[in-house]
């Protein structure tokens, strides 16, 4: 975490966010050409739903110390943990830019305008300060999908069928925080899913495997392209791969291709050139991440996709 990210963070638990304002954003996306186009739009919600709001986010951001890391492709979820990333590099930018213009649009006036929206957004405010909270809005979300789910009112003494009433669902928790420019992931699979990750991914994927055709070192790269297909976590792989770049280094590939040999993996290797098989691309794809290390402790050989290199103390002299 840069020391940047570590002092938001801090300021965000300190704040007393009882004395911010709470408004209630409704996110709405059409993909174009595989680009996603957000509008949003504005809802009014009461002081008792602001309060629960607000109480959510201090839950969830200020009740619990986190492991704070940058956000890598390969990061783990994890209950105590908050994955950091520019806002600007991900599509945030562009709601951020239509709830600007939002406040000069009417706000939604029918339930149907709440209909088929792809997130919800709290926007919490106190002079020029923002936080923004965000929810995508599942299949269980969806106020059309609500109905299918046996869910009854007790009102007035009686259970009330839910298809008489408009019904919206919220949660206790939201998936990840915009704060100064600083996306702060607490849900990693939701925020990539919300904010179009997989076609990002699917790009880095044919930029990396169109350089690997350039190498002529592999045999066949067409079958590392059918290996990863639209699978989600094999392209989360390629983009691990493209990040670091070992592989546009002329001695790591020189090396594991002597290593692959001398440790007997399971990589074929034939003239300097490295077979690929389908049975070995996800190995490949392991190596070529530079994910197979070794403990200088027991000398174990183990696959690590998350790595944080080890920063060695200067020698006292």
């Amino acid at each position: 975490m840069s020391n940047k990210n570590a002092k938001q963070l801090k300021t965000i638990k300190s704040v007393d966010f009882g004395q911010w304002t709470a408004t209630f954003w409704l996110v709405k996306r059409k993909v174009v050409q595989r680009e996603a186009r957000y509008t949003v739009l504005r809802v009014d919600i009461d002081a008792k739903l602001q309060k629960r709001f607000r109480g959510y986010l201090k839950q969830q951001l200020q009740g619990k110390d986190f492991h704070v890391a940058e956000y890598d492709y390969n990061n783990a979820d994890g209950d105590d943990a908050l994955f950091t990333i520019a806002a600007e590099a991900t599509d945030f930018a562009k709601v951020e830019a239509a709830i600007n213009d939002g406040f000069d649009n009417p706000h939604a006036a029918n339930y149907s305008e709440l209909l088929n929206s792809w997130a919800y957004i709290l926007m919490f405010e106190k002079g020029d300060e923002r936080l923004y909270a965000w929810r995508t809005i599942s299949a269980d979300t969806q106020p059309k999908k609500v109905n299918s789910k046996g869910v009854t009112f007790f009102i007035n003494h009686k259970l009330t069928d839910v298809e008489d009433k408009e019904v919206f669902m919220i949660y206790p928790y939201y998936d990840f925080f915009v704060y100064e420019g600083t996306t702060f992931i607490a849900d990693k699979r939701r925020f990539e899913r919300s904010m179009n990750f997989r076609e990002g991914m699917k790009e880095n994927a044919n930029e990396v495997l169109s350089n690997f055709e350039q190498l002529k070192i592999f045999s066949d790269v067409d079958i590392i392209r059918e290996f990863v297909g639209t699978n989600l976590h094999h392209l989360r792989k390629l983009s691990s791969i493209r990040k670091a770049g070992y592989y546009k280094q002329p001695d790591y590939m020189k090396r594991l291709i002597a290593v692959s040999a001398k440790e007997k993996w399971d990589i074929k290797i034939v003239n300097g050139k490295i077979i690929v098989e389908p049975e070995t691309v996800e190995l490949l794809l392991k190596l070529l991440n530079n994910d197979r290390l070794r403990s200088p402790i027991n000398d174990e050989l183990f696959d690590s996709a998350a790595k944080a290199p080890v920063t060695r103390k200067p020698t006292a002299k």
